[in-house]
């Protein structure tokens, strides 16, 4: 099947969905409890493909209502964008990024456009101890992010946030996880079951590379990666001070860490954080960039002028130009 043919037909499902769906909030398979806000999988499902709600077809989707599953949800932005919603903060993800949302966190995923199409890939925690836990074994990111919530060892993350990638398997998976989920061939639960790791193992790679690690390190550990990960989260309003508390680390362990893995110090990572981040204000928004040097805590414009020039070879406004370009 073509990419434009599995478009189509994933347009097709999208609108029959809505067709069947839209006097309720949820398909038929999940149990809203709004009592306590927890939305929950049944038992005879242990892995579930669906589409977020739309604005523009189900009123009750343009509000936030805080919930939390007993399963796990990765979100895939196919089409336009959303804003996720969680107790202490909000972000929007665009077109290509995807979500992948610890069972326990409370959240609200909303569209902002009858346009927007957001797919919902859901499995349950059971999954992981059957299925995933041997095929996942080498793999420290998700290794540590399933099972920290499966068998309650620390505090486990929120969730774990993929920009796009530019890895065309990542998203000729997906292509074929949902095709297979809705086309329901023979075995398709396996099939999906097996995309899914290859979906994983492929997001980790993109993961590594998206916070500055070389994916081909096998002796990095699952401390390193959340490390990197917390700072590229924090990177506007945090300090090393305030990283070594989060982790229970004093600062020497972690400026260790971090030169040993990536060769850079904290400045540095917290700075290239920084400069990619301007840069998604730069094409997503219309900003200025005193408005952005603002946002990301650089009193003096010409001091952000200066190390995105020496970081990228061109000036913010450039960069803004080239890309709308």
């Amino acid at each position: 099947m073509t990419v434009l043919e599995y478009k189509k037909q994933f347009d097709h499902n999208l609108c029959d969905y809505i067709k069947h769906k839209k006097y309720g909030y949820a398909p038929t398979y999940v149990t809203q409890l709004w009592d306590n806000k927890q939305i929950f999988i049944s038992n005879n499902h242990s892995f579930v493909i669906s589409f977020h709600p739309n604005i523009s077809i189900i009123p009750s989707a343009k509000n936030i209502t805080m919930h939390n599953h007993n399963f796990y949800e990765l979100a895939y932005v196919y089409k336009g964008s959303c804003t996720n919603y969680f107790q202490d903060r909000q972000f929007e993800m665009k077109e290509g990024e995807l979500l992948l949302l610890n069972p326990t966190v409370y959240h609200d995923i909303c569209t902002t456009s009858p346009k927007d199409c957001v797919v919902n890939i859901l499995f349950n925690p059971e999954l992981f101890e059957t299925a995933m836990l041997p095929m996942l074994s080498n793999n420290h990111l998700m290794l540590n992010f399933f099972a920290k919530y499966t068998y309650q060892i620390g505090k486990s993350s929120d969730y774990l946030h993929f920009h796009p990638s530019d890895d065309p398997t990542i998203y000729q998976t997906l292509d074929s996880l949902v095709m297979e989920y809705f086309e329901k061939s023979v075995f398709y639960e396996n099939i999906c079951q097996s995309l899914l790791m290859i979906l994983l193992s492929r997001l980790t790679v993109s993961y590594c590379k998206q916070i500055g690690l070389n994916p081909d390190n096998q002796e990095q550990d699952s401390v390193i990666i959340s490390l990197l990960g917390y700072m590229q989260e924090h990177c506007i309003d945090t300090s090393l001070e305030q990283v070594a508390d989060h982790f229970h680390y004093s600062t020497t362990h972690i400026s260790r860490l971090l030169k040993k893995h990536t060769g850079k110090g904290f400045i540095e990572i917290m700075q290239n954080f920084k400069l990619e981040k301007i840069k998604s204000y730069l094409s997503d928004t219309d900003f200025t960039v005193e408005n952005i040097s603002q946002i990301m805590g650089y009193n003096d414009v010409n001091y952000l002028y200066k190390i995105f020039k020496n970081k990228y070879g061109i000036t913010p406004n450039e960069y803004r130009k080239q890309f709308h370009q």
